[in-house]
């Protein structure tokens, strides 16, 4: 296990995660180009590999015949004795025959009886020969009409990867064809997966390009595995031809296993070609999964660790199978963290804790664990154990050592069972190192202990917005605001990655309200968590902002829309987010105007995400008030108390409204909770005392909030 302490991290901060991610670009590509040379190499040797092939087809084929003529010889030789060659070829025979006979009279006068026998016999071995050749006719027209190349295609299968699940999972190629090989994939029953990486097969290939004919090369003899007796060669002379094969495979043995070898470097060529292009879309998107990883509230060096990690995962890389496990210390919220990593893993977050194993029945620890593991496997997923210092403690409480014991095993069970998956991670979270199982911890790839150290003293940093180059705004935003940002950031940043599982990610954000400096604050926010550069543009020159954001590859335009702006120019603001999204491109217009509803209809409808930052005057914030409280149970007058609703409420948009009358509901049923009454919730006009949003009186009191 990699253990890493803050005083590691801090001698390990130089290895930043976006370089460790281009040398392994650069890594990739060379072990590429190096596999591109062997193959170039291997081309004189498939060569070989096909003469030598092509010698033992031709074995083959000598051996069928004679099989089949042999077969056939005690039939020849009968029918030649009795003049059963006559019914063959009936004009060539009967011209022989009357040939012989009046041969036969002469040479009787002549010379006797013996030189009739004689000729006799000679006519006799004429229909033999005749007879023989003729049995052939029935195998070369099979042959020919069924076999493809007139049967000389056949050739060595090797296979290079095993991928499980799919219908066809041994995955390989076949040839040598004109120094070629082809993509080949099998599964082949009766023969065990692990077997078939390690064997040559023979395969016969019919006029359709079909396999008809499948024989493996194991270490005693060879074995038929598959024959397609709907195919009318197979079926009347398969036996012949596995015979033959049987008896020449040996003498071409050696160019069997040089062939699996050129299989097994083609493969690898293929992987690293796949790995190459997933390490050059990882590097792409890592400036957004970076952006994401900025919003944890860690030691620079620990949050480049975890981001390293991070993209491990998403590469699917084999070291992510051992997990990681995280000491936090009181530094981090360990539940935070883990969804951090979620996001920017794009990942499933599947939480467990010791606090909701604990409560239930005996085997209900258990049973959750499955079911939360069985959750994993579907999609590319977290597992997060929080309070793990409980979970795997060698001082846990008896009461419950029973059931942490079997949750434990569980644990462990279920995490061998993943078969060596590389979509599931299993991170674990604790507050302290002290009193934990270290035979547990051992089986944790990485303990990454940012807790900090008796000496260290807390510190705020504060970040200047003059000084990362943003316009310096101080505005507070309502939580569904900052809930919106941080959902948009995470799409614009992984782009390709949602679009690619069927998300559609909006191209333009519409951001109104009276505030200059809120609506600024927004396109702050989304800059610095997506860290794509922000263009800024005017309507009338949308096409050079449009062209320097294309140019840049990515990025945020930024452009002003006023409240009744020329007509052209707003259609071509329109057109052009079009434009950008009918393209797919990874470019976001975020449309900033005082007030949405002025905006021309076909503009507004250009924009599927909205954020409202308008401030409700007092007549709108009442009337939002009896919308929203009317149907609520509430133990005043409404309408009496509206007044004083409508001055504690000053400033608030729509949105900061419901999330103030959202926290005055949890207050109400925390309060029927406790009084043991959760059916009968009431609010009072106490509930109603906490602003939902800072006022610009209280601001600064609260701004550290």
């Amino acid at each position: 296990m990699e253990v890493l302490t803050p005083t590691d991290l801090g001698s390990a901060s130089a290895n930043d995660p976006k370089q460790l991610l281009i040398d392994d670009v650069e890594r990739a590509r060379a072990d590429r180009d190096d596999l591109d040379r062997q193959i170039a190499a291997d081309q004189e040797r498939l060569a070989e590999i096909r003469t030598a092939l092509d010698a033992m087809v031709t074995a083959v084929w000598r051996d069928i015949n004679g099989q089949q003529q042999r077969m056939r010889d005690r039939d020849n030789i009968t029918a030649a004795l009795t003049f059963g060659w006559l019914g063959t070829y009936q004009l060539v025979a009967a011209a022989l025959a009357v040939l012989a006979f009046v041969g036969a009279i002469y040479a009787a006068q002549a010379a006797g009886a013996m030189t009739v026998l004689g000729l006799y016999a000679v006519l006799g071995l004429i229909g033999y020969v005749v007879a023989r050749d003729q049995c052939l006719a029935p195998l070369r027209k099979a042959r020919s009409s069924y076999l493809g190349s007139d049967g000389k295609d056949v050739r060595f299968v090797a296979f290079s990867r095993y991928e499980p699940g799919l219908n066809h999972p041994l995955i390989g190629f076949d040839g040598p064809t004109n120094g070629k090989l082809e993509d080949r994939a099998w599964k082949i029953p009766g023969v065990r997966d692990k077997d078939a990486m390690l064997e040559t097969f023979i395969e016969v290939i019919d006029e359709r390009r079909s396999n008809v004919l499948l024989t493996r090369f194991p270490d005693r003899k060879p074995t038929l595995v598959h024959a397609d007796l709907e195919n009318p060669f197979v079926r009347a002379y398969g036996v012949f031809f596995q015979r033959a094969l049987e008896r020449h495979l040996p003498a071409v043995e050696k160019q069997a296993n040089d062939f699996r070898e050129i299989v097994a470097r083609y493969g690898k060529r293929k992987e690293a070609d796949d790995r190459v292009h997933l390490l050059e879309a990882e590097l792409r998107e890592f400036d957004g999964t970076a952006a994401i990883m900025r919003g944890l509230m860690l030691p620079s060096a620990a949050r480049d660790r975890l981001l390293r990690q991070v993209v491990l995962f998403r590469l699917g890389d084999p070291a992510v199978r051992r997990g990681a496990f995280i000491v936090a210390g009181e530094r981090a919220d360990l539940t935070d963290v883990a969804q951090t990593l979620a996001r920017a893993s794009a990942a499933t977050l599947l939480k467990m804790s010791f606090s909701q194993i604990k409560i239930g029945y005996v085997g209900q620890g258990a049973s959750t664990v499955a079911r939360i593991f069985d959750q994993a496997k579907r999609v590319r997923s977290i597992v997060f154990i929080d309070e793990a210092d409980k979970f795997f403690s060698t001082t846990a409480s008896s009461q419950y050592e029973a059931m942490r014991r079997e949750v434990e095993q569980a644990l462990f069970k279920e995490w061998d069972q993943l078969e060596g998956r590389t979509d599931v991670w299993v991170i674990a979270g604790a507050h302290t190192r002290e009193g934990l199982d270290p035979t547990a911890l051992a089986r944790f790839g990485v303990l990454l202990d940012i807790a900090p150290s008796a000496e260290e003293s807390t510190s705020t940093t504060v970040i200047d917005g003059a000084a990362a180059g943003l316009p310096s705004v101080e505005v507070a935003l309502s939580p569904p605001v900052v809930a919106r940002n941080r959902l948009l950031a995470a799409m614009f940043a992984h782009v390709e990655t949602m679009e690619s599982q069927g998300i559609t990610v909006p191209r333009a954000v519409l951001i109104a309200g009276p505030s200059r400096d809120a609506r600024q604050t927004v396109v702050n926010s989304l800059a610095e968590q997506t860290s794509l550069p922000v263009v800024d543009a005017t309507l009338d020159l949308l096409d050079d902002a449009l062209a320097h954001a294309r140019g840049l590859g990515r990025a945020l335009i930024e452009v002003e829309v006023p409240e009744y702006g020329e007509l052209g120019a707003i259609a071509h603001l329109a057109m052009t987010v079009d434009e950008i999204a009918n393209a797919h491109e990874p470019i976001f217009v975020l449309a900033s105007t005082a007030d949405a509803s002025v905006l021309d209809p076909e503009l507004r409808a250009r924009f599927p995400e909205f954020i409202d930052l308008t401030e409700l005057d007092g007549p709108a914030r009442r009337e939002g008030l009896r919308e929203l409280l009317g149907s609520r149970p509430l133990d005043f007058d409404l309408e009496a108390s509206l007044d004083e609703l409508e001055a504690r409420t000053e400033g608030m948009t729509f949105e900061h409204l419901k999330q103030y009358v959202d926290e005055a509901g949890r207050r109400a049923a925390l309060r029927a909770i406790d009084g043991g009454s959760p059916d009968h919730v009431l609010f009072t006009l106490a509930d109603f005392e906490v602003r939902a949003n800072p006022s610009p009186a209280t601001k600064d009191d609260e701004a550290a909030l």
